[in-house]
């Protein structure tokens, strides 16, 4: 079952003077009933519940990744129910399995016309952290699942959970807690001085019942990167690399749906969710332009994504071509499968999907303090499986035409036996699910199925 719905949300959703999209207005809810009175019967849930804490602020990396996990819980466990919450504003659009919902976690809302003073900015972002904090706490106790599983940030955005789940821990002495750390955070230092700061290792300690890692040791060895303390090490279960269902895809109506000529080499150029991905495909358009110069028959397809600016969409939308197409909404995975060779940004979900379908990378890692992206394409590099560009050399695009030809130039079987070769198997949403079962299982009886890896 796929519930990822064309990569993107649908063009009918409203568009954001800044490029987003946003829900339609939703009917008005009708408010909370008020809770029972002290002497209530505790209510005891007949059936298995898991709770997925996803904090998608600004992509759409986290969601996606935790949806794969939560299908392949629900595949395998058929007395139980999942329940995801998260900030991402593309929840609504997403197609949930059954026996699943989400609760939406409120961002922060400005009117464009207003800016914050500074002495009240911080003082508000901490107000709606509490308010998530409180709506957490109150929906973990009042589900009190069988599983927590943290992803990404192991106390919340900024510690907007540490409250609740230790709440949960207090409450609900049966719950079992496991973080879900995806392998590549950002400078290993950074994250370090982090966790101390936070009390992390602390929650490894004394919260945690254990740790899925998204990857690989022999790729990227979290236990030594991040120091997990010796007494916390058994906790870690690497679960490999998730990615979602592959779709079907068939090339040659991927050429006929975008108006490309039949023949030659086919170049893909994204920036997943694309809120930062414009300068990446200008320069990418500009190098693909280049390298017609020399193959004549050269086609591409650049993807902006559903948060690029508008303004930015149309400057690019007016260098299109019709050899070289841009395209608001499109499945990248499925557009992955039809190409060549892929341009895209360093984000764990678009190179575990390039990964799968085994074609030559070559990747502009996101300028921004965190150098996650960076450290990714590199490891990937050095490897043989891509060339990276730095987006300060990139501008020109002559440094991305080198690495394009590159990728072109790499025989499609032998790379694809490289890549096999350093990733064997690209399956941890059924790992992750077999790992996690161990944790469901205490009360599964009646409809569950034997998860394999």
């Amino acid at each position: 079952m796929s519930f990822f719905p064309g990569a993107f949300p649908s063009p009918e959703s409203r568009s954001t003077a800044g490029g987003g999209v946003e829900a339609p207005t939703a009917e008005p809810r009708s408010q909370v009933a008020p809770p029972p009175h002290a002497g209530a019967v505790p209510f005891k849930c007949p059936f298995g519940v898991f709770v997925v804490y996803a904090q998608d602020t600004r992509g759409l990396g986290h969601i996606t990744r935790t949806l794969t996990i939560t299908q392949h819980l629900l595949d395998a466990h058929k007395n139980y129910v999942g329940y995801i919450m998260t900030r991402s504003k593309f929840a609504h659009t997403y197609t949930w399995p059954q026996r699943c919902d989400y609760i939406k976690i409120p961002a922060r809302k400005t009117p464009h016309i207003f800016h914050w003073p500074r002495e009240i900015d911080e003082a508000s972002k901490q107000h709606f952290t509490s308010l998530r904090g409180q709506i957490l706490r109150d929906a973990v106790l009042g589900l009190t699942p069988d599983l927590m599983l943290v992803d990404h940030e192991p106390l919340g955005s900024a510690g907007e959970f540490r409250e609740g789940l230790w709440a949960l821990k207090e409450k609900s002495p049966h719950t079992k807690f496991v973080f879900g750390l995806r392998d590549i955070m950002d400078d290993p230092a950074q994250i370090r001085a982090s966790w101390r700061r936070m009390g992390v290792y602390e929650a490894f300690e004394h919260l945690y019942d254990g740790i899925a890692v998204f990857g690989e040791p022999e790729f990227y060895d979290v236990a030594e990167a991040y120091a997990i303390p010796e007494s916390v090490r058994p906790k870690l279960h690497y679960c490999g690399y998730v990615v979602r269902e592959q779709p079907a895809t068939d090339p040659d109506l991927v050429r006929q749906q975008h108006g490309l000529p039949a023949k030659g080499p086919l170049v893909l150029a994204t920036v997943g969710s694309g809120g930062d991905g414009y300068p990446v495909l200008d320069a990418a358009l500009t190098a693909i332009q280049q390298v017609q110069a020399e193959v004549p028959d050269l086609c591409a397809i650049l993807l902006t994504g559903p948060f690029m600016g508008l303004e930015e969409q149309a400057a690019l939308f007016a260098r299109a071509t019709p050899t070289c197409r841009v395209v608001t909404w499109a499945d990248s995975f499925q557009l992955m499968g039809a190409a060549d060779a892929i341009v895209t940004m360093g984000g764990y979900n678009s190179l575990c999907e390039g990964l799968v379908v085994a074609r030559p990378l070559v990747i502009v890692p996101r300028s921004t303090a965190k150098v996650e992206q960076q450290i990714r394409a590199e490891l990937l590099a050095t490897r043989g499986l891509a060339k990276w560009v730095h987006p300060k050399s990139m501008r020109d695009g002559t440094s991305l035409a080198a690495a394009l030809r590159w990728a072109l130039e790499q025989d499609r079987d032998a790379h694809a036996r490289r890549v096999r070769g350093i990733f064997p198997s690209l399956v941890g949403g059924a790992r992750t699910c077999a790992y996690l079962s161990q944790f469901l299982d205490r009360r599964s009886g009646v409809g569950a199925s034997a998860p394999t890896a």
